[in-house]
């Protein structure tokens, strides 16, 4: 439903621009911008330390397969305790993908750390299990 709605909007969007509108941005280039996807999570009382010490198995896995750039904010203020971007590699195009190859190759390395794949779903139904509130936003950052 979601995706009808986006999808409806954007149409919308597109037919109400004006011909004008879009010659002034004609330039085929693609824009020099880095993609992520990015959660903000509120955890359940008491829950932080066990999602954090859930999130050091991650990191685990992010490094063994040479993968960085994941930026996990601790919040201060504000609704949500956790703030984290990960990189979108492939950048937007990645959203279109079936599956993400990168994504198989992780769940892969983390089943493979954690002692197989029904370990790995339970580490998974754990700490989402951990989490009060959750919202997920795509955003990027200008390579300029």
């Amino acid at each position: 439903m979601k995706k009808l709605m986006f999808a409806a909007a954007v149409a919308f969007a597109a037919t109400s621009m004006t011909p004008a509108a879009f010659a002034q941005d004609a330039d085929p280039a693609l824009a020099e911008l880095d993609w992520y996807r990015v959660s903000m999570i509120k955890w359940k009382p008491g829950k932080g330390e066990r999602a954090h010490e859930i999130i050091e198995m991650f990191e685990k896995v992010d490094t063994a397969l040479g993968l960085d750039g994941v930026i996990d904010l601790h919040m201060a203020t504000g609704d949500y305790d956790s703030i984290v971007a990960f990189p979108m590699r492939q950048g937007i195009a990645a959203m279109g993908w079936a599956e993400n190859p990168e994504s198989a190759k992780w769940e892969a390395e983390f089943a493979r750390q954690v002692g197989g794949e029904d370990t790995a779903e339970a580490i998974w139904d754990e700490f989402n299990s951990l989490i009060d509130t959750q919202a997920r936003h795509l955003a990027h950052i200008d390579r300029d």
